[in-house]
């Protein structure tokens, strides 16, 4: 880009070379902002006159003006260089004609502006322009000329290295800021065809000339960052503009600037290293974090909040709020209020929360809420969610034991009230029974067989209380003995039902055989006490009298065993309670029926140990039917096998 001055100009007048010169104006509508102090002089306008909207009307001859705001509009268009050149009328009124190359340049706020690199030509068409008004455009040719040096100052004073080079990237000027900035001269630039590839950063070479060679192949404007390595070894971040020349529809001459970002870098990686810092904090931390804006849509999230929810990734972007919250919703055990809850906070923005939130799951989750500001202006929200599963299961575990242990300590002390008052009753009569004997005897008085009768009486039920009590402690120990062998169920319903026929005089026992022969794999000993103690606590709490029954029955493979009476019954709530150790229903005081509460206890375990099962049927006031469900056989000849070599009392 170079101006000729005319063969008229003095030959002793000493002409450098011409350094380009520069317009700066607006993307829409064309028009001049600024302009470089030695194009001004050339064009003979003030400073000031390059702000006047219309100065463009006023330099341009008006047969150029129409191409002028075409190129300028393509060029903002296209992003792409164009070239147009025009005639500008000189103040003296000659006519110089102009090649101006104009580029579009985006600033960082994306307004952008119109570059104008201006060439001079020379002087006007001599057809239109008289010969005075062409010397007088050979005079300001000369004065563009002498106007070099303070055009490159202009340009060594940009904060930045101004550049152009040739397509294979051969630098044919650079600004003295390059020197300022890398430490090496211009010339070693200009010298040296391969010097901006051989002192970029090792990590930035190969894709830096790669990226600006395909750019520069498809007439492209770019823009990028690397790294260059200064003389003293420094590295220096900078960012390029790049804008391309074409000829013919081919890269012919690259122009750019190149700009020190150097702190900006580094403030954008303490930035992101401050960023990622309190990314990996965030995520080490044990409670699940969740942001939004006001209107609840998300900004932020931490993996400890996924992982609680198992929100998908695709959930997780930014802007989502209404998807995210019916996935938690469609978790929680109370849905409505758990939506109520977060519509409530959103409408008072200013307040917090802390609530428990149960899961269907079964985990529990402590959530509190917190307004998030950001220089006193109320912004979003933060959502905290803890998983404090353990912790409540640990409280309700402590509860459960503790309640336990006063349940315990209640059933300890109604046992030993119980078992004092059940020990003391056979004691008493037996002991009177003994003195009288004793005295009978002392006496010469003769000692009649009811009497001892009466006395032996006292003596089993005093020996049956103690063998529940062993037999309590072996259920709780799991060493109850056991015999195993082929056991006729009729047969022990026979033997129990004959033994308690004549056990009241107020009471009827009756008993329904079965049709068939109902043999199970068992200890006999131990189911004849199961039903014993079935038909005594029949005869027991039915204290006015009545019939009890015994029924024995086949349903599919299993034998079911009876025993109904018509006594005080049990109430609903404790039937639940009643197979367990000391228990007694409320409405069965020691003083009025007695009992260790231990017989229905040991039954249970008896027959369970036979793979059998035993419950309750009944209604308050309406008597009670306790069955017991046990495997029938299909073969009966399978010889006794003792458990643990124990005997059953």
């Amino acid at each position: 880009m170079s101006g000729t001055p005319s063969d008229s100009v003095s030959p002793s007048v000493p002409l450098p070379p011409v350094a380009p010169l520069l317009w700066m104006g607006e993307r829409e509508p064309p028009r001049l902002r600024w302009l470089s102090r030695s194009l001004a002089q050339v064009l003979g306008r003030r400073d000031g006159e390059a702000w006047e909207p219309a100065l463009l009307e006023r330099i341009v001859d008006p047969r150029d003006l129409p191409a002028l705001r075409d190129t300028w509009r393509s060029a903002v268009a296209s992003r792409a260089p164009r070239t147009v050149e025009v005639r500008v009328t000189c103040p003296e009124g000659g006519v110089l004609r102009l090649s101006i190359a104009l580029s579009l340049v985006e600033g960082a706020d994306d307004a952008g502006q119109v570059l104008g690199m201006v060439q001079v030509l020379g002087a006007g068409d001599t057809a239109l322009d008289p010969d005075p008004a062409t010397a007088r455009c050979e005079v300001a040719e000369l004065q563009l000329t002498r106007a070099r040096r303070e055009l490159e100052e202009l340009i060594d004073s940009i904060d930045g290295i101004v550049w152009e080079a040739d397509a294979s990237f051969h630098f044919t000027f650079v600004s003295q800021q390059a020197e300022r900035l890398l430490g090496y001269p211009a010339r070693q630039w200009i010298e040296d065809p391969s010097f901006w590839v051989k002192h970029l950063h090792p990590d930035d070479r190969d894709w830096a000339a790669s990226f600006c060679r395909e750019s520069a192949e498809r007439c492209l404007p770019h823009e990028f960052e690397y790294r260059m390595l200064t003389a003293d070894g420094r590295v220096v971040w900078l960012r390029d503009l790049v804008t391309v020349l074409t000829d013919a529809g081919r890269p012919h001459r690259l122009r750019g600037i190149m700009v020190d970002v150097t702190q900006q870098r580094g403030a954008q990686e303490r930035l992101e290293r401050t960023v990622s810092l309190l990314e990996a904090t965030l995520d080490a931390t044990t409670d699940g974090l969740l942001v939004v804006d006001r209107e609840g849509r998300l900004t932020a999230y931490n993996r400890r909040f996924q992982r609680m929810w198992g929100v998908s990734e695709d959930l997780l972007t930014v802007g989502q709020d209404a998807r995210m919250l019916e996935t938690a919703r469609a978790q929680v055990r109370d849905p409505e209020q758990f939506v109520a809850r977060v519509r409530a906070l959103y409408e008072t923005p200013d307040a917090d929360s802390f609530d428990i939130i149960e899961l269907n799951d079964g985990r529990v989750m402590e959530r509190s809420s917190q307004p998030q500001r950001h220089g006193g202006v109320l912004t979003g929200r933060v959502w905290s969610f803890r998983d404090v599963t353990q912790r409540v299961r640990a409280a309700r575990e402590r509860e459960r034991l503790l309640r336990e242990a006063h349940e315990a300590i209640q059933v300890r002390d109604d046992f030993l009230s119980i078992a004092s008052h059940e020990l003391k009753t056979p004691l008493t009569p037996l002991r009177l029974l003994l003195q009288s004997l004793r005295n009978a005897l002392v006496a010469g008085q003769p000692v009649t067989p009811e009497r001892v009768d009466k006395a032996l009486g006292q003596v089993r039920r005093l020996a049956s209380l103690v063998n529940d009590l062993l037999d309590a402690s072996l259920v709780g120990a799991g060493r109850l003995d056991m015999q195993r062998g082929p056991v006729p169920l009729q047969d022990v319903v026979r033997d129990v039902s004959s033994d308690f026929r004549d056990a009241s005089e107020r009471h009827v026992v009756t008993y329904e055989a079965p049709s068939e022969a109902l043999i199970v794999q068992g200890d006999r000993g131990r189911l004849t006490q199961v039903l014993s103690n079935l038909v005594e606590n029949a005869i027991k709490y039915s204290p006015l009298g009545g019939a009890v029954r015994i029924s024995l029955v086949r349903e599919g493979t299993a034998a079911v065993l009876s025993v109904t009476d018509s006594g005080i019954g049990i109430p609903s709530e404790e039937q639940a309670r009643l197979f367990t150790r000391f228990f007694r229903a409320h409405n069965s005081p020691v003083s009025g029926f007695g009992g260790l509460g231990l017989g229905l206890y040991i039954c249970r375990d008896i027959i369970e140990r036979h793979d059998g099962r035993i419950w309750v049927e009944s209604e308050l006031g309406r008597g009670s039917t306790f069955r017991v469900s046990l495997p029938v056989r299909a073969h009966s000849a399978v010889q006794p096998v003792t458990e643990s070599g124990g005997s059953p009392p």
